[in-house]
């Protein structure tokens, strides 16, 4: 019996992720499905790496996954990884500010009036800011309709010190965007949606409490590193064929799609699956779907470098008194990284990890420099602020090239026109961090509701 054949460019976790499901369908309802993967680099997993120093291990890349339903939890569990499975290091909850080299605790990005409001008591914050802030339950909500920028609704409901005193280094730290493009519909719809429901952030926390309604986020990670979830995935696909070092060149549709990869090699297929970056997708279908190209070509990514480190505990003076979490420079001020992650101890309490994280568009004269220059900048600014004189067991540098998808204003709208057009055209499909959420569980979560809604063509084409 002839099989569809299915081909995926991209074996990062939305690729393999979407095999999977497929693979499961296949099998659920007795489908004659083949699966070849196309992955460019000579490794699976994307952005998914997790470092081996000795005994030791650090991620390289994205570290721990927000445990929401149908997303990377459930499908650890199905991997048979559920005792795997970890609270990760709290330092998504804990941030602090960088104020001339000395770090001070706040609050996160605010998602209701009660989050802002923690900054009243701060020093840091100016008095017409704070008394700016107190007026927000008497703004009247928005008229206009659709989608607009963080920046833009932080200052029309909190003023616009709040927004430069506090909002906008959080942002460029902790997201690495620019907040006056961020788009609040994409990726803060809790509060757009406060707005429109209660009139007002205040309204919306006091109706809340009344209900005692809590919210609450836990994060996950594997205890021996997210390269787990990847070799899962691959052992689950043995069935399937799988290609390393295999760029594409382009695909084309005539009766089938016809995937010409950079070797020269061509292979035919009856459907394909963009599992990778919009901007690469739009380059692939250049010729095939060129209206679809340059839709896919409007959404942004920006590039990301991580620097690494492991110390020795006894090398780092008061790491008690470090608690892991976010470090974000404050205004204006000059550091080497866009924000640093402290991410606390070693089980044994013998070693201390940080990770630093560089944008290329919101500091592209530093993420240019070598990777020597930026561990020594790193290295020096460890040393004057944290007075961290030793030298780090290790240190390495990382760099994604087109990882980080920039959530602009209107990216929703983008994404619902992309897979409209998507749509028109036989066994096509794309998927990956730059479309509905580009964390772990996002991708995970996508790569399901993909397969699931995947209507297979009639058998015609083989490789």
């Amino acid at each position: 019996m002839n099989k569809i054949h299915m081909v995926i460019v991209g074996g990062g976790l939305s690729g393999l992720s979407t095999a999977f499901f497929l693979s499961r369908r296949a099998s659920q309802e007795n489908l004659p499905l083949k699966i070849t993967i196309l992955e460019a680099s000579n490794r699976f997993g994307g952005v998914l790496r997790t470092l081996v120093q000795g005994e030791l291990r650090m991620e390289a890349g994205a570290d721990a996954f927000d445990a929401g339903k149908n997303g990377a939890k459930d499908l650890c569990r199905e991997l048979g990884l559920q005792e795997d499975l970890i609270e990760a290091v709290p330092c998504f909850r804990r941030f602090f500010t960088l104020k001339d080299g000395k770090p001070f605790s706040v609050s996160g990005i605010p998602e209701s009036f009660w989050d802002a409001a923690r900054f009243l008591g701060d020093d840091r914050l100016s008095f017409s800011a704070k008394r700016r802030m107190l007026a927000e339950p008497f703004i009247p909500r928005r008229k206009e309709v659709g989608d607009e920028s963080l920046g833009s609704f932080i200052r029309r409901r909190l003023g616009d010190g709040f927004y430069q005193e506090v909002v906008k280094s959080l942002v460029q730290g902790i997201y690495m965007m620019d907040a006056e493009r961020l788009s609040l519909e994409a990726l803060f719809p809790r509060l757009q949606q406060a707005e429109q429901s209660y009139g007002s952030l205040g309204g919306s926390f006091l109706k809340k409490k009344n209900k005692n309604e809590k919210g609450s986020s836990e994060f996950l990670t594997l205890k021996y590193g997210l390269d787990g979830l990847i070799r899962a995935l691959v052992r689950e696909l043995s069935g399937c064929e799988l290609r390393k070092s295999a760029p594409v060149r382009q695909c084309v549709y005539n009766k089938g799609w016809k995937i010409s990869l950079e070797s020269s090699e061509t292979l035919r297929a009856d459907s394909v699956v963009l599992a990778m970056n919009a901007c690469d997708s739009s380059k692939l279908l250049s010729a095939a779907a060129p209206e679809l190209s340059r839709e896919l070509a409007v959404l942004r990514y920006d590039s990301i470098a991580t620097v690494n480190l492991i110390y020795k505990s006894d090398d780092v003076p008061a790491r008690d008194l470090l608690v892991p979490g976010f470090f974000v420079a404050m205004g204006d001020a000059q550091y080497p990284f866009s924000s640093l992650k402290w991410l606390g101890q070693s089980t044994n309490g013998k070693h201390l990890f940080l990770r630093a994280f560089l944008s290329e568009t919101m500091m592209s004269e530093v993420f240019k420099e070598s990777d020597e220059a930026l561990k020594k900048k790193i290295l020096i600014f460890l040393s004057g602020s944290f007075g961290i004189q030793a030298q780090p067991l290790f240190v390495e540098v990382h760099r994604y090239p087109s990882a980080l998808p920039q959530y602009e204003t209107g990216h929703l709208e983008s994404v619902a026109q992309i897979e409209k057009m998507v749509g028109r055209y036989s066994g096509l499909r794309v998927t990956g961090n730059g479309f509905r959420g580009f964390g772990i569980t996002d991708c995970v979560r996508q790569a399901g509701i993909l397969a699931s809604s995947l209507t297979f063509p009639t058998v015609g084409n083989q490789s």
